[in-house]
């Protein structure tokens, strides 16, 4: 899948990957539609390609947009298994829709409420996936 730049970067975001480099109400969910080229931007790639074990230079390329691709189908089956989410299994976007289904997850679970499945979540969220299946 080609995501578009702000669609990409929601997904960085969402997944705990770097930061929105001035206040934005709608974060994790960018706008942002510039190259991916800003310093923020190009770190988060790297910490993402490292995380996923992808060769890590920062670009955004077809093997980094398929494991973000991915990345998203499973967090999101992964909320629609323990908490009911309802998200759609052909839209891997980091939404309002995902980000709702995080915060809601967040709650239940003790966590910082702020709609992003950085790392501690998502293990918590695979742990209690698996343990549905």
């Amino acid at each position: 899948m080609n995501y578009t730049n702000a669609e990409f970067r929601s997904i960085l975001y969402g997944h705990g990957f770097g930061y929105a480099p001035e206040p934005d109400p709608s974060f994790p969910v960018s706008s942002n539609n510039r190259p991916l080229t800003d310093k923020i931007t190009v770190d988060a790639i790297k910490e993402f390609q490292a995380y996923f074990q992808l060769k890590v230079d920062g670009i955004a390329g077809p093997k980094t947009m398929a494991k973000a691709e991915q990345a998203m189908r499973v967090l999101q089956d992964n909320l629609n298994r323990v908490i009911k989410a309802g998200l759609p299994q052909n839209q891997p976007f980091y939404g309002p829709k995902t980000t709702a289904a995080v915060k809601d997850f967040e709650r239940r679970y003790g966590y910082t409420v702020d709609g992003v499945a950085n790392l501690e979540v998502r293990r918590r969220l695979n742990e209690l996936a698996r343990q549905a299946a």
